[in-house]
């Protein structure tokens, strides 16, 4: 079974038919919805989310209908699928043979993570070519900002020599490197270009290494993913200053959208989600996802201004009783009708994959 074939029985085997091919295609991709970005919290995947940000909708599609033409996948209804016996023992024998890192995390660290090695991989490049006294080299990232960033950064360091500055890099780099399984670390440095050396594809690290592309692609940003969690830790900027400077704004930007930041601000002022809705000239409903992005983020933000206490309790007994997160389900087993689905997605932000509370839901 090939990698990428493993990760889409994954997340079918964790939305149990509850979710269409289109959940996983934007789940790849990273889609900024409130639905994409629910599902990647409530199932469990954040760290799938945004793996794949160029998939095409095609590819995805013929995967689906290769599981299924193995019998390890069967339709439950248009585009919905279950994992069947024979599945379950290929995504258990998948398990040991594609790893998953518990620091590999989409949804928290793929926008910084690319925008990291953007400017790391360029001020190495940069850097080699200027302590082996080439002056003139084709740069391989060709953003703009990037390469700003870059001559900004080796101005500000004018007292130092490039040698050093590189030396320091690689000590730092290195020593994050060593805490790494060897696959992910090798990748991570084969990528790299320098003086006079290219860096490589994921074809041709695949080939040397003897894996699939896609799985290759995982564990890149596995080893990107566990150096943006390691500079967020208490006194990295000390212990790792030349890798810190370069992501210190990224570190500082926040999970929640630009959108949704707009409508914390105005909640923390007192209105209404009616009052925001009419202020920013959004629909009301619009309003209602940015507050369930709020809660599944900020784990202090209290669901009770939005939902009863007995009610919370009464979404997550049906939950629980059902093993379901269908909100359709859900809300026609409750007894009391006026609970809206607005309400019941905020109690799912605070219930994880186990159908079980994660911290109190209603603080």
């Amino acid at each position: 079974m090939k990698s990428f074939e493993y990760l889409c029985l994954k997340c079918l085997d964790s939305f149990r038919g509850e979710r269409s091919n289109s959940a996983i295609y934007h789940l790849f991709r990273g889609k900024k919805s409130s639905q994409t970005i629910q599902d990647a919290n409530i199932f469990s995947l954040v760290n799938v989310y945004g793996l794949f940000p160029d998939l095409n909708r095609n590819f995805l599609q013929q995967t689906i209908h290769f599981l299924q033409a193995e019998q390890l996948i069967r339709e439950v209804h248009s585009e919905h699928y279950k994992v069947t016996d024979k599945g379950k023992k290929q995504l258990s024998d998948g398990e040991k043979l594609y790893y998953l890192a518990p620091y590999l995390n989409g949804y928290a660290y793929k926008d910084k993570s690319l925008t990291f090695w953007k400017r790391y991989s360029l001020l190495v490049q940069t850097m080699s070519n200027l302590a082996g006294k080439e002056s003139t080299f084709i740069p391989i990232q060709y953003d703009e900002s990037i390469q700003r960033w870059v001559k900004n950064y080796l101005l500000s360091q004018n007292g130092s020599s490039k040698k050093q500055l590189l030396n320091d890099l690689f000590k730092e780099t290195n020593s994050l490197l060593t805490q790494l399984p060897t696959n992910q670390a090798t990748v991570f440095a084969l990528k790299l270009s320098g003086y006079r050396h290219t860096g490589n594809t994921d074809e041709q690290i695949a080939k040397s290494l003897k894996k699939d592309s896609a799985w290759i692609h995982v564990e890149f940003q596995s080893a990107l993913h566990f150096l943006i969690q390691s500079l967020e830790e208490k006194g990295a900027a000390s212990i790792y200053n030349s890798l810190f400077i370069i992501c210190r704004d990224l570190l500082e930007r926040p999970l929640l959208t630009e959108t949704t930041q707009k409508s914390l601000k105005l909640l923390h002022q007192g209105l209404s989600l009616p009052e925001i809705a009419n202020i920013r000239r959004l629909k009301e409903s619009t309003i209602e996802d940015h507050v369930v992005e709020i809660a599944m983020q900020i784990r202090e933000f209290s669901l009770i201004p939005y939902v009863k206490e007995e009610d919370i309790a009464a979404i997550q007994a049906v939950i629980h009783d059902l093993q379901t997160h269908q909100l359709r389900r859900i809300k026609e087993q409750l007894n009391n009708h006026d609970i809206s689905y607005f309400q019941i997605r905020l109690v799912l932000t605070r219930m994880g994959d186990s159908d079980e509370p994660r911290h109190s839901a209603g603080s």
